[in-house]
């Protein structure tokens, strides 16, 4: 019986967390008129993950100094003014991959 109760519980929580509308729909329904259409959000979406590979990019080591990341760190913020996440992490991974193995050398 607590077995079933579980995954009923379970169940329920799951169902809650995946309906759950996110912070933009929530807003988008409420101005309906103004809201970015499917192709402009999944752009979004990929910029946002573009993003976060970006921090994995430049915070690889986190215990010892690494000029390499301190200095594709630095250019990310530089770059990200002119252009996309998707861009910068793209330029960012070439450039990183290149000096180090030009360090390697």
């Amino acid at each position: 019986m607590k077995r079933i109760v579980f995954t009923l519980v379970l169940t329920f929580i799951s169902f809650a967390t995946i309906s759950e509308p996110s912070r933009y729909e929530v807003v988008a329904k409420k101005y309906q008129e103004f809201a970015f259409n499917k192709s402009v959000v999944e752009n979004a979406k990929m910029q946002g993950e573009c993003l976060v590979q970006l921090k994995e990019l430049t915070f690889k080591k986190k215990n010892e100094f690494d000029p390499i990341s301190e200095w594709v760190n630095y250019r990310s913020v530089s770059l990200l003014e002119q252009y996309s996440p998707c861009e910068v992490l793209i330029m960012l991974e070439v450039a990183n991959d290149k000096i180090r193995e030009e360090s390697k050398e």
